[in-house]
């Protein structure tokens, strides 16, 4: 099943990025080597989705302000980053842009936002663009809400049932780069329906699949088990006004096996960010209305033994039938999986300090469907590099998903 929520993407002056228009997959595996800018990739959807969920301006100083966000000009001159999505709606297709300008000293403007729904047949049915802090374009019959140039207005028209499925898209698209000391620590009760950044609200994203999800967890059990970790059961614990989790381990003793319990803080590392993946991908199978939409995943592999990536890469598989994955990844033996395809694979490498990524090239997408050898063994000889013949086409298409909405 194809669970693509966006299926293009498109950056311009974001970070490391010049330009780049890339086809997404069900799931997405950003390969390079580290400081190319595959977080960036990853960074650049979770900034679209900040925007909506906070503001923009909070999205914006969470990385450092507008200087940090746009990419630096070898020229000296501004840059205006800029991010585009193409998505599937109930509709039909939606495409959405938006582009920030930097103002006298570190302030900024939306400097041009745009987002059209398309009926299958290619008939465009609702339409608004936004440009210099005015509305240039509405096709409803209503009014058209005020524009503020520090706030998306997809976020104003949230509420008009013509856009608001864009708005429902950019909003459940979760993103994780798990910080297992925010894990392990008690912390105050949060919405459980979506997995934090850091994974601090694990316990309550347990508690609520332990109401809704019974097998779900089961499932998460099978998989740490897969993984080598002997758990028979993990809980939401609470502790006071604060919670936690709980997990039962099977101890051998001289009797026999006996379940010993222990709370979150006496995890390993590579165990409590295993857990955390897991329940997220499960996350996506219990609800498909208030799940995510979509889940970013920064280096799945970390402080998990080697033996076990087959089975994290099988938990990945498996969670992109429900939901839109993207991972980025330098782990070999992630990669070692039979069931990885060529059509999973986004080479990404930095050529004189820009990112480039694109399809992996014709030749080594031959010998993975050929089954000669892994994508995992190709990276390991620095052999999975982007098809030359699709950043051309990138290039050609510069700004194309920009323009084509406006």
């Amino acid at each position: 099943m194809d669970t693509r929520c966006i299926t293009h993407l498109a950056l311009k002056q974001y970070k490391s990025i010049e330009s780049c228009e890339i086809e997404l997959s069900p799931l997405t595996i950003l390969v390079g080597r580290n400081g190319v800018g595959k977080s960036n990739i990853l960074d650049a959807l979770r900034f679209a989705t900040d925007a909506v969920n906070t503001t923009l301006e909070f999205a914006i100083r969470e990385r450092g302000g507008i200087d940090q966000v746009r990419r630096k000009s070898l020229g000296g001159r501004p840059t205006h980053p800029g991010v585009a999505l193409r998505m599937r709606v109930p509709e039909g297709t939606a495409e959405y842009s938006f582009r920030i300008a930097a103002v006298r000293g570190l302030a900024f403007r939306v400097d041009r936002e745009a987002c059209r729904i398309i009926s299958p047949s290619g008939v465009t049915l609702h339409k608004f663009v936004v440009d210099n802090g005015a509305v240039t374009h509405w096709s409803l019959n209503s009014v058209a809400p005020a524009v503020s140039t520090d706030r998306l207005f997809l976020v104003a028209v949230s509420g008009q049932p013509e856009f608001r499925p864009v708005w429902d898209v950019l909003r459940r698209m979760t993103f994780h780069n798990l910080n297992p000391e925010a894990m392990k620590l008690p912390t105050r009760p949060e919405p459980g329906e979506l997995l934090a950044h850091d994974g601090r609200n694990l316990a309550s994203v347990i508690k609520r699949l332990r109401a809704t999800d019974e097998k779900g967890l089961d499932r998460v059990i099978q998989f740490i088990r897969a993984i080598g970790v002997p758990l028979s059961r993990i809980d939401h614990k609470q502790a006071g006004a604060l919670e936690t989790i709980e997990v039962s381990q099977e101890v051998q003793v001289p009797e026999g096996t006996r379940n010993s319990n222990f709370d979150a803080i006496s995890l390993s590392d590579g165990t409590i960010r295993a857990i955390g993946i897991l329940v997220s991908l499960i996350s996506a199978r219990s609800s498909a209305t208030s799940g995510p939409s979509l889940i970013g995943i920064e280096e799945p592999e970390t402080a998990l033994h080697p033996a076990a990536a087959g089975a994290l890469m099988d938990a990945l598989i498996e969670g992109s039938e429900s939901a839109q994955i993207i991972a980025t990844c330098h782990s070999p033996d992630l990669l070692d999986h039979e069931a990885v395809l060529a059509e999973m694979i986004r080479p990404v490498l930095s050529d004189n300090g820009k990112t480039v990524v694109g399809r992996l090239s014709g030749p080594k997408s031959q010998i993975l469907k050929e089954h000669l050898t892994t994508a995992g063994e190709l990276l390991r000889v620095d052999q999975l590099e982007p098809d030359p013949a699709d950043l051309r086409r990138q290039e050609e298409l510069k700004g194309t998903l920009f323009e084509a909405i406006e």
